[in-house]
């Protein structure tokens, strides 16, 4: 059976069917941090909200939120640009290119609102192998981390009535080896340090984007 693939824009009655397509997504990824229960919704900034619908079903989902001044939200600070908040797709449905599909479309929606960059960040080992597979270039990187306060910090709070569980931080990854050292970090599972890797997708002036694919392992920064 032929697949029919769409990528429209989300409708509030999609709400319903988005919300349990990024459960699901968000159950499988490391990318995200915290589960949500509203649909976001980016007052303030213009936005980019598409999905991809496979025979009927909300298959696949991508959200770009624009900045209002550079530096807002993004790593690069040249000119504004638009930083991807959501993106994934359902298991079941790899192999059919939605997620190349739902960049293409995002990267065409960005240059109709007049930006030519959009930003990928993600903790996800998985989606930082997918970027480099595309030849998408690598910005940054920085690790995210869980520690217990030092005592006196934690002495400062609890006079304050503030009782500190953990913190949570980032650093250079040059540093992570002083910071490993010098902190109780935390390890266990769904707390643990990951590296978050970010990628810039630069939008042609006719919005009609193409994934630039590294031609050579030499060209995929290691992890």
């Amino acid at each position: 059976m032929t697949s029919k693939i769409e990528i429209v824009p989300y409708e509030d009655s999609m709400r319903e069917a988005w919300m349990r397509t990024h459960a699901i997504i968000m159950s499988l990824s490391h990318a995200w941090n915290y589960t949500i229960q509203e649909r976001p919704a980016y007052p303030d900034h213009r936005s980019t909200r598409l999905v991809a619908m496979v025979n009927d079903t909300l298959a696949g989902l991508i959200d770009v939120q624009y900045e209002n001044y550079p530096g807002e939200l993004c790593y690069i600070k040249d000119e504004v640009g638009g930083y991807v908040m959501e993106f994934g797709r359902l298991p079941e449905f790899s192999g059919l290119g939605l997620g190349v599909a739902l960049m293409r479309a995002a990267a065409a929606d960005a240059r109709r609102l007049g930006f030519r960059r959009l930003e990928y960040w993600t903790q996800d080992r998985t989606a930082q192998r997918f970027y480099r597979r595309l030849g998408l270039p690598e910005i940054a990187r920085h690790y995210r981390f869980r520690m217990r306060p030092p005592a006196e910090l934690a002495r400062q709070f609890q006079e304050q009535g503030i009782a500190v569980e953990y913190l949570y931080a980032a650093c250079l990854p040059e540093n992570w080896p002083l910071v490993e050292a010098g902190c109780e970090i935390i390890r266990d599972h769904p707390l643990e340090p990951h590296l978050c890797v970010g990628f810039r997708q630069d939008v042609p002036s006719s919005g009609d984007w193409t994934p630039p694919r590294a031609t050579s392992d030499q060209q995929k920064p290691a992890l």
